[in-house]
């Protein structure tokens, strides 16, 4: 008797095991085409610096998926966001996107580019709900990188067949303007914060953004309690206008749908300082949900099995 029960039970977990692996296999074979987004406006010797940057030759355009970003396109994405004057007339920083393990998260490499910083590029890609990809983000010459931004949301659609929602984009653009102007002001206060870079100053508002996020805050008043305290925590100092502009764009980013688990998980190396604190809010938001998940599919299965194999009826 026990040996028939133990047969179908070990047939039911080595189904459970296989069937659990089988989005791993179909992510990494949907997704193991490259895509590049190039500035439209690349004349044929800027293009050629740009290929050499992302070690690939023109002959070898045929094996990537290619896109172009058009200086239109920046102006009607960014123009609500960022200076015009940053965004320049031409297209021309570009980006490649290739598909990362799943669950490694999100990894940026940037050249000559001087307005979006590793940091700024990370975060607007995680805000806007990017997953599991390797951005490499490269310019004939030392320009914003404007258009790079573009590229890798319409890549990473196209990569993935599924549109990125259009208010968390929207958040995201906010946060790469905020941000930059928060560092670059507190990096110049050289009396206030001598030292501080703008590596930080974006830490600092990551670390803002995922407690925010893991909390579901959207009250003002305990938002900016969160900020003062992220201040003595990386030694920043904030001035009242900074903190409520940081007030507003977490507000409204608290109020967006972002999975904080995912969040932290694929931000990667973003959180330098306090990695560990970071590490552990994710093992809070996140453990306890994906125990009873898991226990919750076993229980189902076995509730199912057994109640066959006893003559159990489901109701």
């Amino acid at each position: 008797m026990l040996k028939k029960i133990l047969s179908p039970v070990l047939f039911v977990l080595a189904i459970v095991l296989v069937v659990s692996a089988l989005p791993v296999f179909s992510f990494a074979k949907e997704k193991e085409k490259p895509y590049l987004a190039l500035g439209a406006d690349l004349n044929e010797a800027e293009e050629a610096v740009v290929l050499e940057k992302f070690g690939i030759s023109k002959e070898d355009l045929s094996d990537y998926t290619v896109l172009y970003v058009t200086n239109q396109m920046e102006h009607e994405n960014l123009d609500a966001y960022i200076p015009a004057s940053v965004i320049g007339t031409r297209a021309l920083s570009c980006v490649m996107v290739k598909p990362a393990d799943k669950g490694t998260g999100i990894s940026v490499t940037t050249e000559n580019i001087n307005y979006c910083t590793v940091g700024m590029y990370k975060n607007a890609l995680l805000t806007a709900g990017v997953e599991d990809a390797d951005v490499y983000v490269a310019a004939p010459s030392v320009i914003s990188g404007t258009a790079a931004l573009i590229g890798a949301w319409m890549a990473y659609e196209e990569m993935t067949g599924e549109q990125l929602d259009e208010e968390r984009k929207e958040a995201a653009l906010e946060e790469i303007v905020t941000t930059g102007e928060i560092a670059d002001a507190v990096v110049s206060d050289e009396e206030e914060n001598e030292g501080v870079t703008k590596a930080a100053v974006e830490e600092l508002i990551s670390y803002v953004k995922a407690q925010v996020i893991a909390q579901g805050l959207t009250d003002p008043d305990k938002i900016k309690d969160l900020i003062e305290e992220a201040q003595d925590k990386y030694d920043i100092h904030l001035t009242e206008e900074q903190i409520e502009k940081l007030v507003s764009l977490m507000a409204n980013v608290g109020n967006l749908k972002i999975d904080p688990g995912k969040l932290i998980e694929q931000a990667g190396d973003l959180y330098e300082k306090y990695g560990d604190s970071v590490k552990e809010l994710y093992n809070q938001v996140v453990t306890d949900d994906v125990k009873q998940g898991f226990w919750t599919m076993i229980g189902g299965i076995f509730r199912n099995l057994f109640g066959k194999l006893f003559g159990e009826k489901n109701s």
